[in-house]
Protein backbone atom coordinates (compact mmCIF):
# COMPACT_ATOMS: atom_id res chain seq x y z
CA UNK A 1 0.00 0.00 0.00
CA UNK A 2 3.04 2.29 0.39
CA UNK A 3 3.45 2.75 -3.37
CA UNK A 4 -0.21 2.95 -4.47
CA UNK A 5 -1.30 6.28 -5.89
CA UNK A 6 -5.06 5.50 -5.80
CA UNK A 7 -6.62 4.21 -2.58
CA UNK A 8 -10.02 2.75 -1.85
CA UNK A 9 -12.14 4.32 0.88
CA UNK A 10 -11.18 1.48 3.25
CA UNK A 11 -7.46 1.80 2.51
CA UNK A 12 -7.53 5.59 2.90
CA UNK A 13 -9.42 5.25 6.17
CA UNK A 14 -6.76 2.95 7.61
CA UNK A 15 -3.84 4.98 6.25
CA UNK A 16 -5.02 8.44 7.32
CA UNK A 17 -6.95 7.50 10.46
CA UNK A 18 -10.20 9.06 9.23
CA UNK A 19 -13.51 7.23 9.34
CA UNK A 20 -15.03 5.96 6.12
CA UNK A 21 -18.22 8.00 6.65
CA UNK A 22 -16.21 11.21 7.07
CA UNK A 23 -14.10 10.42 3.98
CA UNK A 24 -17.27 10.00 1.93
CA UNK A 25 -18.50 13.41 3.17
CA UNK A 26 -15.21 15.05 2.16
CA UNK A 27 -15.45 13.43 -1.29
CA UNK A 28 -19.08 14.52 -1.66
CA UNK A 29 -17.92 18.16 -1.25
CA UNK A 30 -15.05 17.74 -3.76
CA UNK A 31 -16.94 19.01 -6.81
CA UNK A 32 -13.81 19.55 -8.93
CA UNK A 33 -12.53 15.99 -8.31
CA UNK A 34 -9.28 17.28 -6.80
CA UNK A 35 -8.93 14.48 -4.21
CA UNK A 36 -10.86 11.65 -5.81
CA UNK A 37 -11.48 9.72 -9.01
CA UNK A 38 -14.63 7.84 -9.95
CA UNK A 39 -14.07 4.56 -11.79
CA UNK A 40 -17.62 3.61 -12.65
CA UNK A 41 -19.32 3.65 -9.24
CA UNK A 42 -16.08 3.01 -7.33
CA UNK A 43 -14.47 5.92 -5.50
CA UNK A 44 -10.67 6.07 -5.47
CA UNK A 45 -8.78 8.59 -3.35
CA UNK A 46 -5.87 10.38 -5.06
CA UNK A 47 -3.26 9.80 -2.38
CA UNK A 48 -0.88 12.69 -3.09
CA UNK A 49 -3.65 15.29 -3.57
CA UNK A 50 -5.45 14.10 -0.44
CA UNK A 51 -2.24 14.24 1.63
CA UNK A 52 -1.71 17.85 0.46
CA UNK A 53 -5.32 18.66 1.40
CA UNK A 54 -4.81 17.20 4.87
CA UNK A 55 -1.69 19.35 5.40
CA UNK A 56 -3.66 22.52 4.60
CA UNK A 57 -6.83 22.06 6.63
CA UNK A 58 -7.19 22.93 10.30
CA UNK A 59 -10.16 20.73 11.09
CA UNK A 60 -11.90 17.76 9.47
Amino acid sequence: MQEKCLLSITEASHLFGIGQHRLREIIRDDYDCIYHLMIGRVIKIKRKSFEEYLMKVQQI
